[in-house]
């Protein structure tokens, strides 16, 4: 059966799982003993380091770096989100500022070319 999810969050799961169970072999936890440091079940844990499902939220990232004592950026950047120290609402307005950066151009350029085209609409 395929794969619901896509190539590259399959990818980005598989890249946050293979992270997160190096640090936690190299801290020497058990997957229940990190488990109820983050807190989440130890069968959740388990499918988040095999990729099995997507990356999981932030916020639970950032409990997981906690846990381990790393930091979430490390984290954030496996799981291809912002972890440049930048909030996730800056990212955001950042991105949308240049949507409607994009948009600008897209209507000038619509609106040029109706000038110097006649009979476009």
């Amino acid at each position: 059966m395929a794969n619901p999810r896509g190539k590259s969050e399959a990818n980005r799961a598989l890249a946050l799982g293979a992270l997160l169970r190096k640090l936690r072999r190299d801290h020497g936890y058990t997957l229940d003993q990190l488990a109820k440091r983050i807190p989440m079940s130890a069968s959740n844990l388990s499918r988040v380091e095999l990729g099995s499902q997507g990356p999981p939220p932030d916020e639970v990232i950032e409990r997981i770096a906690k846990a381990l004592g790393v930091e979430t950026a490390e984290l954030l950047h496996a799981a291809g989100r912002v972890g440049s120290g930048e909030s996730f609402e800056q990212a955001v307005l950042e991105r949308l500022d240049a949507i409607g950066r994009d948009v600008r151009e897209v209507k000038e350029a619509v609106v040029d070319r109706k000038e110097t085209e006649p009979g476009v609409s």
